[in-house]
Formats: structure tokens, C-alpha cells, sequence
């Protein structure tokens, strides 16, 4: 595990042969950027999801919906890697403090 900047959790993953550090963020915040990117209807619009998604939990390199536009498969799996990083269990080793076991 990667040391956390932030105090959060950190991650590598690869995709497509680049190396993506990402974080979790708390709870709370996750559940808020779903509340916004919901409309009234209930349904999750994609575009503000991913870009709030890439935006706050990659760390490195950064990235945004652009730098997937000929690689669709390579940002849904990035994004899937997210939500099952943010998803997983805490580590019960990890100072919270520093995010690190």
C-alpha cells in the first residue's frame, strides 16, 4: 500500500499498462458526489459520476473522462477499480492518521 498523502487509503492499480494510484475518501463524501451526480429520477448520470470519481480519488497520473476518449474499456475498468477499492473492507492494520499498515 502506497503512503497516503492525504490520510486516506491508497492503491496501485494497472490499466492498460499504466500504473494509477487511487485513494478512498470518506463515506460521507462518496455518498454526496452520488446525491449530486442522481437526478430526480433517481438515475446516476455517468459524466459528473466518473469526472468527480477521477477527480478525487486518482492520485496519480491524473486523469479525466479525455483521457479515455479512444479507450473506453481501459476508463471502466479504472472506475470499477475505484468503487471496489472505496467498497472494500478497511484494513484493520492502517493508521488512520496516515493511511498507512
Amino acid at each position: 500500500m502506497a503512503k497516503a498523502v492525504t490520510g486516506f487509503a491508497q492503491k496501485k492499480v494497472s490499466i492498460d499498462c499504466v500504473e494509477h494510484t487511487i485513494q478512498k475518501i470518506p463515506f460521507r463524501s462518496y455518498l454526496e458526489m452520488e446525491d449530486r451526480c442522481t437526478n430526480r429520477n433517481g438515475i446516476l448520470q455517468k459524466v459528473p459520476y466518473l469526472t468527480e470519481l477521477f477527480k478525487h480519488c486518482v492520485v496519480s497520473p491524473k486523469v479525466t473522462l479525455e483521457t479515455f476518449d479512444d479507450n473506453f474499456g481501459a476508463a471502466s475498468e479504472l472506475a470499477g477499480e475505484i468503487e471496489s477499492f472505496l467498497k472494500s473492507k478497511a484494513n484493520q492494520g492502517t493508521d488512520k492518521e496516515t493511511g498507512e499498515e
